[in-house]
């Protein structure tokens, strides 16, 4: 399957190049999340990719890995109504090859895209697409199907800011079912290098509370390139009704972390298969159902069911 992937993906990009195409002529052919019609109920699923960074390890095995992953999930779950990034979708600020290389798919497979910046791509990811509501600190929010859903720009520092948006995002959206949050810094991790990061400490300390008192349902994250599931966390301690953290593996297998080698009190689950994942939630008006699957066989790694 990857040698037709890789024909398949050459073919694309050099068709691409020929006809003259530039990243942007990629990303006007990929269609956002204000693009996506409303379900016909208040139930519907989307994917949640971690971390595809394409050019880390290697532009054309990256981009390789992003359409495999894409295309198995999709020939598995294609009633998804879109995919949100949890950042660091391209490894080099500003590089048009990397860009092309995570457009590329996204423009041919027809899956909508609800991107979020992370630190080696920043909030100038964003630029290139048409997203609704972002504010002057690359954060912005839309609601789906009774959902609420927030993507933060953690690459900046400007706590106030983030404070004033995800309030007055929750006030102004009182009636949601459901609240998401989806950013790059992950504060709860399983991976060897950052597990007492004080980065990640810090942030935990911010937004833990914030989110709680804000009462989001699950928040999805990347950065760390290990996948882990939290239990209900509220007040930094394990809580019935508390937000579910999520932080999602590497989408297209250019990169991953080693794991470390204990368990923690907030882990639910813990794993690093080396193996590229993608996760899909289903939503309804009762429950979240996560299913997170490793995308070269679409085996199930974990599954869980929130309800209210």
């Amino acid at each position: 399957m990857k040698f037709t992937l890789k024909k398949t993906l050459a073919a694309f990009l050099t068709l691409a190049m020929l006809a003259g195409f530039t990243c942007t002529g990629f990303a006007a052919d990929v269609r956002t999340i204000k693009d996506v019609p409303p379900p016909a109920g208040n139930s519907f699923s989307f994917l949640a990719a971690g971390d595809p960074q394409i050019g880390a390890g290697g532009l054309e095995s990256s981009a390789v890995g992003w359409m495999g992953s894409l295309s198995n999930a999709l020939a598995q779950w294609g009633d998804a109504a879109f995919l949100v990034t949890a950042g660091d979708n391209i490894d080099t600020r500003g590089s048009a090859a990397q860009l092309e290389g995570f457009l590329a798919p996204l423009a041919s497979l027809g899956i909508a895209v609800a991107p979020t910046p992370g630190n080696h791509d920043q909030k100038e990811i964003l630029d290139i697409f048409d997203l609704p509501n972002r504010d002057d600190i690359g954060n912005y929010w839309y609601t789906y199907g009774g959902a609420l859903f927030m993507h933060l720009d953690t690459n900046n520092s400007t706590v106030f800011k983030m404070a004033r948006f995800l309030i007055s995002t929750v006030r102004a959206n009182s009636d949601a079912t459901w609240k998401f949050v989806v950013f790059h810094h992950t504060f709860y991790t399983a991976a060897a290098s950052r597990a007492y990061d004080l980065g990640g400490i810090a942030r935990r300390l911010f937004y833990g509370p914030l989110f709680d008192l804000l009462g989001m349902d699950m928040a999805l994250m990347g950065h760390d390139h290990v996948y882990i599931r939290t239990k209900p966390m509220k007040f930094w301690m394990p809580n019935e009704g508390g937000t579910t953290y999520v932080t999602l593996n590497s989408a297209s297998g250019s990169k991953y972390y080693d794991m470390v080698d204990r368990e923690f009190y907030y882990s639910q689950v813990q794993m690093q298969p080396k193996v590229p994942m993608l996760s899909r939630i289903d939503v309804t008006p009762q429950a979240l159902t996560l299913t997170t699957c490793r995308t070269d066989t679409m085996e199930v790694l974990d599954f869980c069911v929130i309800t209210k």
